[in-house]
């Protein structure tokens, strides 16, 4: 296999990016696009000498991986398809439009032996995998996500649109689901939650909290973790990573900041000694390398490999269950009625 025959189903806002980068990597041949919308469809593949189709039936020939981006909703019809076929298949995140869509999904992969990715793109974050290293074991994280208001991505929550991306960075520092989850959210214009709050709890004793809004006038993805190693702060889009750690004797011995303090006729001058003498701070910036190029080099070396990929379609999955009980439990105030609204889950229960 040494040329892989790849294509692209649905190239809108990500879609598009996504042949772009894999018409541009040795050793693909991207055959197809496509996208029920002409227009659209005919413009990316001209950019990228391929073809244009409207529908997966209409492609020509062998394939060997499918990257499917299309709206969440069409992401279970789209990529079983693909999986029965046993043709690897790469979908954006979510992995589908909720849990037991993407059980199916999983189960498809797993009766064809077919690799199944899932497009969270953070995981290849090079500041999440320098935090990842740094922070030794997670004692508490959280997460802020937000941004203004894109308009992709309508046809879902907040939940599924940006909580999700750190759900799965949680799952990933600790290996574990939650044993309770608490949440509140609040609809801004709607038809879905804008703004969510969520605290997981973890069997292992890790805390996390998690913060997601489209409805703020700036961006932000930040991580902090307190680990057994120390305080780890990871700012997602400039990549600089900041940690804090005791040094030294304050290390096994933290009754030495008191002794010290008694010993010193004025104690607040000693606040110039904790950072660098006291604790270690350390400023590193993360490469710049592209995390959709690195995710999509994951996925054609676990074609290639027949290797599982850093994100598999059970991580998937598992990001979906728990972003399914952040909805269960979400207690959602409308701006539009200025009232709570009744959580549409809890009362078809």
């Amino acid at each position: 296999m040494t040329q892989l025959r790849m294509a692209v189903v649905g190239v809108g806002s990500l879609g598009q990016h996504h042949a772009r980068k894999l018409a541009s990597v040795d050793g693909v041949d991207l055959v197809a696009v496509v996208d029920p919308n002409e227009r659209q469809g005919r413009s990316v593949a001209e950019q990228h000498g391929t073809h244009w189709v409207a529908s997966p039936d209409d492609i020509e020939g062998e394939l060997h991986g499918v990257v499917v981006a299309t709206p969440t909703v069409f992401h279970l019809d789209t990529a079983r398809q693909f999986l029965q076929r046993g043709i690897p298949t790469f979908v954006e995140k979510p992995l589908a439009a909720n849990v037991p869509d993407a059980t199916q999904l999983a189960e498809a992969a797993k009766q064809s032996d077919t690799i199944l990715q899932v497009g969270h793109i953070e995981r290849f974050n090079p500041a999440f995998s320098l935090a990842q290293e740094r922070c030794g074991y997670p004692l508490y994280v959280r997460c802020q996500r937000v941004s203004p208001y894109s308009f992709r991505s309508t046809d879902i929550g907040v939940v599924h649109d940006l909580m999700i991306h750190d759900i799965e960075l949680a799952l990933a520092l600790t290996d574990e689901l939650p044993t309770s989850v608490d949440a509140f959210g609040a609809v801004g214009i709607g038809p879905h939650e804008d703004m969510a709050v969520a605290r997981l709890k973890m069997p292992g004793g890790t805390i996390v909290d998690l913060t997601a809004s489209r409805m703020s006038p700036e961006a932000e993805r930040s991580l902090q973790i307190w680990g057994t190693n120390g305080c780890v702060h990871a700012d997602l889009q400039s990549r600089v990573v900041r940690t804090w750690e005791p040094k030294g004797q304050f290390r096994t011995t933290p009754q030495l900041v008191h002794a010290i303090a008694a010993s010193t006729p004025d104690p607040r001058t000693l606040k110039h000694r904790v950072f660098g003498e006291w604790i270690q701070a350390d400023e590193i910036q993360a490469n710049s390398d592209d995390a959709m190029s690195l995710e999509l080099q994951d996925f054609i070396a676990a074609i290639r490999n027949r290797s599982t990929p850093r994100v598999s379609g059970a991580e998937g999955l598992n990001a979906m269950i728990v972003a399914e009980s952040v909805l269960n439990a979400l207690e959602v105030w409308s701006y539009q009625t200025g009232q709570r609204q009744e959580n549409q889950k809890k009362a078809a229960a």
